[in-house]
């Protein structure tokens, strides 16, 4: 073995895939739709595109709602949140921690379509934040009749 660790590389991947997903500043496309999404930390997002509106849903556990911004405009949305550090006492240390700390995330999507800001919800339960937005006018699909 000459003194590597064969699994060392295996550990780093595996901690790169499941401890901090969009660490540091990454861009994802998906050609076929044009889809992007941007940001920093830990936050999974799935995206759900209806006939009349646009489904965002992010994880953000360890997260105050409070301290959660949302922002849209046209066919972008922001989700920024901050995460607090832990709570421990003066007699307590920190042994291990999975947990990221006092971390600022985020996440800039482009959108499948455009939206009206102004008629969007918003809830924030149990670390899942589900953002619904109303497609615009323009956006919505519509039939056309045949003569």
């Amino acid at each position: 073995m000459f003194g590597r660790d064969p699994f060392s590389e295996i550990e780093k991947l595996m901690s790169e895939m499941f401890m901090s997903p969009m660490a540091g500043m990454r861009t994802m496309k998906t050609m076929s739709s044009g889809l992007e999404i941007s940001g920093k930390g830990y936050m999974p997002i799935t995206l759900i595109e209806g006939d009349n509106n646009v489904k965002v849903i992010a994880m953000i556990p360890g997260v105050n709602k409070e301290d959660i911004v949302v922002n849209a405009v046209g066919d972008t949305l922001e989700i920024r949140a901050k995460r607090a550090p832990l709570m421990i006492t003066e007699s307590e240390r920190i042994v291990y921690s999975e947990i990221p700390e006092d971390e600022e995330i985020y996440r800039t999507i482009k959108l499948p379509a455009t939206v009206k800001e102004d008629n969007a919800s918003a809830k924030f339960e149990n670390g899942m934040l589900i953002v619904e937005l109303p497609k615009s006018e323009v956006s919505i699909k519509k039939g056309i009749n045949i003569e």
